[in-house]
């Protein structure tokens, strides 16, 4: 039988170079230099014996040759990409774990139910904490299928990113605190316990105060969302939280009141990862999943907490969900 002169992945990339008009925007898109595309579309001129694009123009054009393995190309990746699709949706129950990094504040919130509906489709799920850094080592080490965070891979081109949802930053304040609040400086009397830089939300937070150049002294913080929300009802301090951060810890608000953030737009969007082009529509099903039980089981709560809240806190439409 005689040996075929390409491959799926050669002719994914000549897709991906005419598609991006660039070997150069080509090589970015799918993780490679621009060396590597050139190399892969002269081997194939060399198999073929014919030029496939015109390289003498910007952006870059295909021959007739290369307008006909352009076509059939199209039509050999979409047969692939659904075969393995279908292989992999049949082939759910062989595999051994569908392993998941998940923001905090989502595990305590849906976590339960989110395990429990994934087990309808694979024998097991591991869910791990979510520590940036770590998670993101994992994920690159294929010790982690999904990631579910934020501020993550946003710039990395082997990941998927399905956006989740975005909500807005609050004032956790303690309820004997009854004086208004139009800025941040009206609790200069009131000392700030800070979420600590390892958290995102503590990152995000230190950005936005040293924007709006705001000089808080250092003198509590905490990486656990429990531990700054116990601090809080004890009437140590206040902090900036979210309304899931807030829920997470609800068993913790005694004595609290949860309040828009006065004179600032501060926001966080919630995003989920996976590598491209693996785990077929699982991440798309999962993302379904979490904006389902988000939108039956958090937002009553949320809004039953945080009633000013409105369409601030905002879940994204999922494909098929």
């Amino acid at each position: 039988m005689r040996k075929l002169g390409f491959d799926l992945r050669q002719l994914e990339i000549f897709r991906a170079a005419v598609s991006a008009g660039s070997l150069t925007e080509a090589g970015r898109m799918l993780g490679l230099t621009q060396s590597a595309v050139s190399q892969v579309l002269a081997s194939l001129e060399k198999e073929f014996e014919v030029s496939l694009i015109d390289r003498s123009i910007r952006p870059v054009q295909v021959t007739t040759a290369g307008r006909m393995l352009l076509e059939r190309a199209e039509a050999l990746l979409t047969e692939a990409t659904e075969l393995d699709i279908n292989l992999r949706r049949m082939s759910r129950n062989a595999t051994p774990t569908l392993r998941i990094s998940m923001v905090a504040s989502l595990t305590t919130v849906v976590g339960p139910q989110f395990v429990r509906e994934l087990g309808h489709s694979f024998k097991r799920c591991s869910l791990f904490a979510n520590l940036r850094g770590l998670s993101e080592q994992q994920f690159r080490s294929r010790e982690i299928d999904i990631l579910i965070g934020v501020d993550l891979l946003r710039e990395t081109d082997v990941a998927l990113t399905i956006p989740l949802l975005i909500e807005p930053f609050a004032l956790l304040l303690p309820e004997a605190w009854d004086k208004p609040v139009e800025s941040l400086a009206d609790l200069q009397g009131l000392s700030f316990i800070r979420h600590t830089q390892r958290t995102s939300a503590g990152r995000q937070i230190e950005q936005a105060i040293r924007q709006r150049r705001l000089d808080f002294p250092r003198e509590f913080e905490s990486d656990t969302a429990d531990t700054i929300a116990t601090m809080v009802s004890a009437g140590l301090g206040w902090t900036i939280t979210t309304p899931l951060i807030a829920l997470q810890t609800r068993e913790r608000l005694r004595g609290t009141r949860l309040v828009a953030l006065p004179a600032m737009k501060l926001r966080r969007r919630v995003d989920l990862y996976a590598r491209k082009s693996e785990l077929g529509t699982i991440p798309q099903e999962v993302a379904q999943l979490l904006c389902k039980l988000l939108r039956t089981q958090a937002m009553p709560l949320l809004h039953d907490m945080a009633p000013w809240m409105g369409d601030q806190f905002h879940l994204f439409e999922q494909e098929g969900g």
